[in-house]
């Protein structure tokens, strides 16, 4: 379990805040300026660069900033281009879901932060297991025996 700011963050992963963002978005901003899903998209892009990239902390650090930037932007894209006014249903989903998408970024910014300090070496383990690095024999129960490289497990004839 993770610490930033003094709180116990239970183990999530980033894809999955990345996942939620990007199926908000989809719905966020409608009748708002381009603006809006350019910066929106581009910090998603910048998502997908700190998960492919495991060991990178500038990747870590810029999405933790842009999402940062994205939040005051957004106020101040809600502030300026939404119109309350003759508004349609779909209009009013546009807005709840602009808000939802608001609201969750900055959690969405504490586990990115946690992930920097994570990989800048200032923290702790991230708490959840990365199948694609972490996993060795010794992850695997007693009755179990690791394979012999080399040795095909197929079908016997």
């Amino acid at each position: 379990m993770a610490t930033v700011f003094g709180i116990n963050l239970p183990d999530i992963s980033l894809k999955i805040f990345i996942l939620v963002h990007f199926c908000m978005l989809m719905f966020c901003g409608w009748g708002t300026n381009d603006a809006y899903f350019f910066a929106n998209y581009f910090v998603i892009g910048m998502g997908m660069w700190v998960l492919s990239d495991k060991t990178n902390t500038t990747a870590s650090l810029f999405f933790a900033t842009f999402i940062a930037a994205t939040i005051i932007g957004d106020i101040l894209i809600m502030i300026f281009f939404h119109r309350f006014e003759n508004m349609t249903g779909n209009n009013k989903f546009s807005l709840f879901m602009t808000c939802m998408n608001m609201l969750l970024k900055p959690a969405t910014f504490v586990y990115a932060y946690a992930e920097h300090k994570r990989r800048a070496g200032d923290g702790e383990g991230s708490g959840y297991t990365n199948f694609d690095t972490d996993v060795s024999p010794t992850y695997l129960p007693d009755h179990i025996s690791p394979p012999v490289p080399g040795v095909d497990i197929g079908n016997p004839i």
